[in-house]
C-alpha cells in the first residue's frame, strides 16, 4: 500500500537558516540529520490517510534512534509543488537555495512529547 525509507545523512551548516545555524557548533561544517528518501503510496491507496500515517511512523522511528545515533533533523527532497504542500502541511521548512526541507528533531520531539 506504501513505504518509505530512511538513512543516515549530512547537510552543510551554511545551508541552514541563520536563525538556526547560530544555534550550533561553528566548528562543525556538516551536520548530521535523517534523511526520508523515499515515501510513496499506491495510487489504489491514495486519498485515505495512508501518506499521513508513514510520515508520522517514519518521524517517530527517526527521533528514537536520533536518542542514540545524532541527527539534527529529518530531511526530504520534494519531487513535486504537491509533494512540497504535503511536507510543509506538517511543518517542513524549505531550506535557502535548495529544493530541499528540514523538519528538526527538536520539533519532532514537541510533536511526540
Amino acid at each position: 500500500m506504501g513505504y518509505y525509507t530512511l538513512s543516515n545523512n549530512g547537510i552543510p551548516l551554511d545551508v541552514l537558516p541563520p536563525e538556526r545555524r547560530k544555534k550550533l557548533p561553528s566548528s562543525y561544517t556538516n551536520i548530521p540529520v535523517t534523511l526520508l528518501g523515499r515515501l510513496a503510496v499506491d495510487k489504489r491507496f491514495q486519498g485515505r490517510g495512508l501518506g499521513k500515517w508513514l510520515l508520522m511512523d517514519a518521524l517517530k522511528r527517526s527521533l528514537d534512534v536520533s536518542l542514540s545515533i545524532a541527527s539534527y533533523a529529518v530531511i526530504v527532497d520534494p519531487l513535486d509543488p504537491v509533494a512540497e504542500m504535503f511536507y510543509a502541511k506538517y511543518g517542513f521548512i524549505k531550506l535557502p537555495d535548495s529544493g530541499r526541507m528540514f523538519l528538526s528533531m527538536k520539533t519532532i520531539g514537541e510533536v511526540f512529547g
